[in-house]
């Protein structure tokens, strides 16, 4: 298997050389900063990647919940869809 540290470089910076996009995939100056703010290190365990904090596009802080309201919103289920 990989190591944490192994598994966030193949999922991240390497996809992004594979399709030769060179804005972003690392944090560096004049990429797009895109990025994730965790509330734990997932060098001490890959599943705290799920333990999110905020979530930035571009530089800008997204707002989660207003987003997750939208989707909430849009999701019609399946059953309902039918009638």
């Amino acid at each position: 298997g990989m190591s944490p540290a192994q598994a966030i470089v193949v999922s991240t910076s390497r996809p992004t050389e594979v399709l030769r996009i060179k804005d972003t995939g690392t944090l560096a100056k004049g990429k797009r900063a895109d990025f994730m703010v965790l509330n734990a290190n997932p060098l001490e365990d890959i599943r705290n990647t799920r333990k999110i904090d905020s979530v930035y596009l571009n530089g800008v802080k997204l707002n989660r919940e207003a987003l997750q309201q939208k989707f909430k919103k849009a999701y019609v289920p399946k059953n309902r869809a039918e009638k």
